[in-house]
């Protein structure tokens, strides 16, 4: 019987886990949910296996990606290893990524992906880069924007065609636009904060994010990081201003990983082994999948994929789903479900079958 073991990353509220594929097993949950959900315009599911469609529900709305998103740091990573713009066995010390970490945010992802490298006192580019995917750490992707350049990071996007991708700006430091705003506006009222947070432009959000972003790269300590405020009315703002971006965009991008057409050899060894690491650590997995490489990502509010595979027969499968405004149960199920549903997408031609359109 064939297993395939998941690591799912995340933004905030939880951490890289893997689940199995039993544990939970309701294999239609994510289908039914997609179908349920379809007209309300909050989710997305795309599948195709050998380019022929299976499903394609709203695959071009766009929807916050959660830590789908730093499939694109991975690739601006991997771009710049190739043009030997950065050295991927150069050393960082640890204290240039603690500089990003906020405690109680993550889930543990950070400390995990820590305790998995024995705590060193420095670490590879592509050490870190695996943490940002494997682990999602949160800390070493802002770290990454900050080295590789969000400028850098932002063409990648239109240069792959990704026409729906919206700007990609430092996460962590969004989290404390908040306690920013009230701070230097002196606004004492919490009704009157979110009123004002979303009345924010994106460019004014984005602009406010790059200038914390500026203090902690800087290890400036102000005095609006003493709190961040995660009440859940200023997670869900958060939230709905992450980077987003269509299904379509991002299984196109799946696709061109799995055809290994659009990079070069090099730039296309970085990229698997970066977006495989998780996948591969598990030795059932590379019994049945050739290669393979996959992100996940979820808030209280949103739960995202994306994956793309080919087995040892040479199907070549791709995966992106897209989850908005989800209550705590949705999310959950969605959660506990997920691993089951994709590995019959990958392994069950009668599944397929049952779910095509």
């Amino acid at each position: 019987m064939t297993d395939l073991f998941i690591p799912v990353g995340v933004a905030i509220s939880l951490t890289a886990i893997v689940l199995w594929k039993f544990l939970y097993n309701n294999t239609e949950m994510v289908m039914k949910y997609a179908e349920k959900r379809k007209e309300k315009k909050d989710v997305s599911l795309i599948i195709k296996r050998n380019d022929e469609p299976i499903i394609s529900i709203n695959p071009h709305t766009v929807l916050p990606l959660a830590s789908t998103v730093k499939i694109i740091i991975a690739i601006a990573f991997a771009k710049q290893v190739s043009d030997n713009k950065i050295d991927e066995n150069a050393w960082v010390p640890k204290e240039e990524l603690v500089k990003f970490y906020m405690e109680g945010t993550d889930g543990g992802a950070h400390k995990q992906w820590v305790r998995a490298n024995s705590d060193k006192d420095q670490y590879t580019l592509k050490e870190i880069a695996i943490g940002m995917i494997a682990y999602s750490s949160n800390a070493n992707t802002e770290f990454l924007m900050n080295y590789l350049g969000l400028e850098a990071i932002n063409l990648l996007p239109t240069s792959l065609h990704l026409d729906s991708h919206t700007p990609i700006f430092p996460i962590v430091s969004s989290l404390y636009i908040p306690s920013y705003i009230e701070s230097t506006e002196e606004i004492t009222d919490k009704n009157d904060l979110l009123t004002r947070l979303k009345g924010m432009s994106r460019k004014e959000y984005i602009d406010c994010s790059l200038e914390i972003h500026e203090h902690l790269a800087a290890n400036e300590k102000r005095g609006y990081m003493d709190k961040v405020k995660l009440d859940v009315e200023f997670q869900k703002i958060w939230s709905d201003r992450l980077p987003a971006a269509s299904a379509q965009d991002y299984l196109s991008l799946m696709q061109m990983i799995n055809r290994r057409k659009s990079f070069d050899d090099q730039m296309q060894r970085c990229i698997e082994e970066i977006l495989g690491y998780a996948l591969y650590i598990h030795k059932a997995n590379r019994k049945w999948i050739d290669h393979g490489g996959m992100k996940g990502g979820s808030t209280l509010f949103v739960f995202t994929h994306a994956s793309y595979t080919t087995d040892k027969e040479g199907n070549q499968t791709e995966v992106v789903f897209l989850a908005n405004n989800l209550n705590v149960l949705s999310s959950r199920k969605l959660q506990r479900n997920f691993n089951s549903f994709l590995l019959n997408v990958l392994t069950n031609q009668e599944f397929r079958k049952k779910i095509s359109s």
